[in-house]
């Protein structure tokens, strides 16, 4: 006979609709494990593209010809100066004195007093100092350079923002307080002879009128600190002048940078510069050009994997897609490239496959194709004369593979496809086994008040039996 459960009822209506339940869902399990394979493969996708991005990227650092003709500039001896080379430069060793260095001009008001400015204008003329022997002249430029500042206030400090507001008038201001008066120092922003200025103050500004060419006399209200000069040195005993201390145009493809001067009874400081090549850039964007390559192998290498011992895969074992990139890359790799007449394929400048599918740098023969001129590297890597090099024509290969429309985002669209396709039939026949376990509760809920309106009449029944010996006595 049933027994009734703590409740009121006969059947335990949870365990048994759990159960059903239970078989019911199965399909959706599988759609989830299904589910979740495309999202490893599209995983796994993104990190195929990702390394190929990256070696995308590494290709492209073999573009540049100037890699592969670089040059390096060192300097000996107490020089004042340093130099940088770029390609092109040629093989040489050079003589160089610095006699000096360019210079701003720069003036001042007077020592002993601070000036009070006032309300006036101060025009400033540009152009050159020049001695004959007889005496120094001014001339300004043709076209002149002036401009002017109209002052309204009657501070120092208020003078020096004025001028440093003013970027049209070519001069900077600064006040310097050397313990006994505030002195107005002012600048011109750019070196070189033809960078001299000529002041002439009007009414509040009187004072600060000057002219570079003149002999400095003891009521003179401002005073020279510096005069505006050119640079000056010697390259292989010819003597050259330039406005700036950065020099581009002595020695083709060489840059000099004048850092200091001689001090009298000096009369230059010498140094000898040496150009020569430099095949560190080359070598460093072809061995990251190799690791990002080997990160790609490696990637692949591991998500196509096999093991034999517990018969496992990785998550894209077979996959035609990822087995068409490989098959790709080492292709594109393999290749030589036509047109050239110096070296047309990698093996020809050291770099070949391994016994694992790696690629492997041989440096020595890599650094002896720099050296033969015959072998052309830049040529092969950057192309000439119409040629696509090799860094063009495989970079154009990885576009094919993770452009927009290449070969992994058609791939991955189709896997989204799959997705959203699993995620649709998922949540489909989540609802109907919703619907399923609802019908389920409520034919077992019947069941159970039918079985304990059953127990109940069973119950009054074997009752009424138990009475009636007692009725027959009575």
């Amino acid at each position: 006979m049933a027994t009734i459960t703590s409740g009121g009822s006969i059947i335990d209506i949870n365990s048994i609709v759990r159960g059903l339940m239970s078989v019911e869902s199965r399909p959706l399990t599988l759609l989830a494990q299904r589910e979740a394979s495309q999202q490893a493969k599209l995983s796994a996708f993104g990190q195929i593209k990702g390394a190929l991005s990256s070696l995308q990227t590494a290709t492209d650092g073999l573009k540049t010809a100037t890699k592969f003709s670089a040059t390096k500039a060192s300097v000996a001896g107490d020089a004042g100066f340093t130099a940088s080379s770029g390609a092109g430069a040629a093989n040489a060793s050079y003589a160089v004195d610095v006699l000096q260095m360019a210079k701003i001009q720069r003036v001042s008001t007077p020592v002993g007093g601070s000036f009070t400015p006032a309300a006036g204008k101060l025009t400033i003329e540009f152009g050159t100092v020049t001695d004959a022997g007889s005496g120094k002249s001014f001339t300004s430029d043709s076209p002149p350079r002036t401009a002017s500042l109209d002052f309204e206030g009657s501070t120092l400090e208020e003078l020096r923002d004025a001028i440093n507001g003013n970027a049209a008038l070519g001069i900077k201001a600064n006040i310097i307080n050397n313990g006994t008066a505030k002195q107005l120092v002012l600048s011109g922003t750019a070196t070189g002879a033809n960078m001299a200025f000529k002041l002439t103050g009007e009414d509040g500004l009187e004072d600060l009128s000057f002219d570079p060419a003149a002999t400095p006399l003891p009521a003179d209200k401002m005073y020279s600190v510096q005069a505006a000069q050119d640079a000056r040195i010697r390259v292989d005993g010819i003597e050259v002048t330039r406005g700036k201390n950065t020099i581009t145009d002595v020695i083709d493809n060489v840059t000099l940078t004048l850092t200091k001067e001689p001090v009298a009874p000096a009369a230059s400081l010498s140094g000898t510069l040496s150009v020569s090549e430099d095949q560190s850039a080359a070598k460093t964007a072809v061995e990251a050009f190799v690791k990002a390559y080997n990160d790609v192998a490696s990637t692949l290498a591991s998500l196509t994997a096999y093991n034999p011992d517990n018969k496992t895969g990785a998550t894209l074992t077979g996959d035609s897609t990822a087995r068409n990139i490989q098959s790709q890359l080492r292709n594109a790799l393999g290749a030589s490239i036509t047109g050239l007449t110096g070296a047309n394929s990698l093996s020809q400048v050291g770099i070949s496959f391994d016994k694992d599918g790696k690629l492997a740098l041989d440096s020595t023969k890599f650094t002896a194709a720099l050296n033969d001129t015959s072998k052309d590297v830049a040529a092969f890597f950057t192309g000439k004369d119409g040629v696509k090099g090799f860094a063009s024509s495989f970079s154009a290969q990885l576009d094919g593979l993770i452009a927009r429309d290449g070969l992994i985002n058609s791939r991955t669209e189709g896997i989204n496809s799959t997705i959203k396709s699993l995620t649709t039939q998922y949540d489909t026949m989540e609802a109907r086994l919703a619907k399923m376990e609802e019908r389920y509760r409520k034919q077992y809920s019947t069941l159970d008040t039918l079985l304990n309106g059953l127990t109940q009449t069973s119950t009054y029944l074997m009752q009424q039996l138990a009475n009636l010996p007692s009725i027959g006595r009575s």
